[in-house]
């Protein structure tokens, strides 16, 4: 299905934060156009509407009624995206929701079908495939200029206050947020982990909750095996300072360390490991090594995402993220938790009964970190 109109037509849902920033890039994107927005607190769905001169609602599912709305940008906490989604779905409205695309799998498995059968697009606002940076690594990787994938290497040391958390409570939460560090701030990272490393196989992992008064992990590890036998290390917080976000990816022929900003630095191994550990002479020598600092100008963000996005719905295409590759950052995030709370490695996909049942409890409080 695709549109032959010159603007995609866009409500937002859920002002506050996030939602202003996809209604700037709209603004900004000449192919899309904002038609209305929605929050539950009328003061402020009020005033935005006025501020922007478009249709204002305090009810979503009067605003995917409109007849001359193509698409929705879902923009509320996380355990709504998934109802919300569904509901526009069914409005034959378009959707890009807001990372984490669901709370658990099976959620994000139902959006998918629904957007497959209804023919509509489903797209996830991954911004970090925006950035010219990693951009650039995907194609390396594409290119196989770093060799065959070897392992990969994940550390976000973030930090936040006790009153990010009560400043939105449902931040706090297993029923509301699904999960802490993981699923709000490391859906990013783990996201870039399989755009370029491809489908995770296997997971084991630990969560805890160290120093904010939280149901949901402010802590993590984990190791996982990919498809393509790539191993992969993940450490993650909310309690570090300095802060820092680093991965390393490694291969036959050289690897690149990135900071997920503008730098880049590449190494090379001539001749590749491969090659040398089987060819060489002489047991202590190494490969020649070299070194390259590369600064890639410009970030990405939303106003990307939306131009993307609007593409997509105009002309068919894939999104740059769509639902069919948003699921797999939750997969692993719904696996860490999975494998800490049993104590087992977590084959991916999922067992989807088991997460259920899972979260259930943890949203019940029969279990606690």
């Amino acid at each position: 299905m695709f549109l032959k109109v010159e603007k995609v037509r866009f409500g937002v849902i859920g002002l506050k934060g996030i939602g202003m920033t996809h209604i700037e890039a709209i603004k900004k994107c000449e192919s899309a156009e904002l038609l209305a927005v929605c929050d539950i607190v009328e003061e402020l769905a009020k005033s935005i509407g006025e501020k922007y001169g478009v249709k204002w609602f305090t009810d979503y599912r009067e605003l995917i009624t409109l007849k001359d709305l193509d698409a929705v940008c879902v923009c509320t906490p996380h355990f709504l995206h998934h109802p919300m989604t569904l509901d526009a779905l069914n409005a034959s409205k378009h959707v890009l929701v807001e990372k984490p695309m669901a709370i658990t799998v099976r959620e994000a498995d139902e959006m998918i079908e629904e957007a497959k059968a209804r023919g509509l697009k489903l797209g996830v606002a991954f911004t970090y495939r925006t950035n010219p940076a990693l951009k650039s690594v995907k194609s390396m990787v594409e290119r196989e200029e770093l060799g065959k994938l070897l392992r990969a290497t994940l550390e976000v040391a973030n930090y936040r206050t006790q009153l990010y958390y009560e400043d939105s409570p449902w931040r706090k939460n297993w029923k509301t947020s699904g999960a802490g560090v993981l699923i709000n701030q490391t859906i990013h990272h783990l996201d870039v982990m399989c755009w370029l490393l491809g489908k995770p196989k296997r997971v084991a992992g630990f969560i805890d909750t160290k120093l904010h008064n939280i149901e949901v992990e402010d802590l993590a590890s984990a190791a996982l095996v990919f498809k393509n036998n790539c191993h992969a290390t993940v450490q993650v917080s909310l309690v570090d300072n300095p802060q820092f976000d680093r991965m390393v990816v490694s291969g036959t022929k050289g690897k690149v360390i990135l900071d997920f900003g503008s730098q880049l630095r590449i190494g090379i191994s001539e001749p590749d490991v491969e090659t040398h550990i089987r060819t060489s002479k002489e047991p202590w020598s190494r490969p020649k090594a070299s070194w390259r600092e590369v600064n890639v100008e410009g970030r990405g963000g939303h106003s990307e995402i939306i131009r993307d996005f609007t593409e997509a719905v105009k002309y068919g295409k894939k999104p740059l993220a769509s639902g069919e590759d948003g699921i797999w950052s939750l997969e692993i995030v719904n696996a860490i938790v999975l494998s800490n709370f049993t104590g087992k490695i977590v084959d991916i996909p999922v067992d989807r009964e088991d997460y259920d049942r899972l979260m259930d409890k943890l949203k019940s409080g029969l279990k606690l970190l």
